[in-house]
């Protein structure tokens, strides 16, 4: 009887993983297994060994070092996976402080809720040309109109009507301005977007602040404004 090796056992474990979709199998419980089974058969071999011809215990002492490491980088990921989930809850908890507060968030995209967004972009240099471009969420242009070309930060209070003075529906837009040197240089302005913070939840591991239906990453925000009343 051959003891088979450590490659060999755990991939009969992850083909058996794999053939059944619903396994909820512990790796851990499961590589225990493997562990148990593989002395089994190793003292099994032993005793029915040659003693004229002794196995070389190298090859199974090797085997041995291999299924310890394996089994401290399932409990690590373990460890890794619990102070993930306790930062994220974390998080989460924090994010609470924002609720009701405006915030500044570094994105290019605006929340139109009741009818209104307030954003803010930045030229860097004096324009020949600076056009400010308003997206939905499919990615149709709504609105396209002059932007100031001298340089300096503005503030926009959208109104969430589109070129033909038609009325929005709330939800997400993407603003953006560009602009031209003398030279015919193109360039983009940094946008900053406005809001005051309706919710927070985690998604995906991640915290969000929501400003109506729109979701924020938490590492966006670049202010907050305390005790905020209504959007200005």
């Amino acid at each position: 009887m051959e003891v088979p090796s450590i490659q060999q056992i755990l991939a009969a474990s992850k083909a058996n993983a794999q053939n059944s979709s619903s396994s909820t199998v512990d790796p851990t419980k499961d590589l225990e297994d493997k562990y148990n089974n593989f002395l089994l058969l190793l003292t099994k071999q032993l005793q029915n060994q040659d003693p004229l011809s002794p196995m070389d215990t190298a090859q199974f002492t090797e085997q041995l070092v291999s299924f310890s490491s394996v089994e401290q980088m399932i409990q690590s990921n373990k460890r890794l996976e619990q102070l993930i989930s306790l930062q994220s809850a974390t998080n989460a908890f924090g994010a609470v402080n924002f609720l009701g507060n405006r915030v500044a968030i570094d994105s290019d995209r605006v929340s139109l809720k009741d009818g209104k967004a307030s954003f803010q972009y930045e030229i860097d240099r004096k324009a020949a040309q600076a056009v400010l471009r308003v997206t939905d969420a499919s990615g149709k242009t709504v609105l396209v109109q002059e932007a100031n070309r001298e340089a300096g930060t503005y503030n926009v209070d959208w109104n969430g009507k589109d070129a033909f003075g038609n009325q929005l529906p709330d939800g997400q837009y993407q603003v953006s301005v560009s602009y031209a040197d003398e030279m015919g240089e193109i360039y983009s302005a940094k946008m900053t977007s406005f809001g005051v913070v309706d919710s927070t939840e985690i998604t995906d591991g991640q915290v969000k602040l929501f400003i109506g239906s729109v979701g924020f990453p938490i590492d966006k925000i670049v202010k907050v404004t305390k005790n905020a009343g209504t959007e200005s």
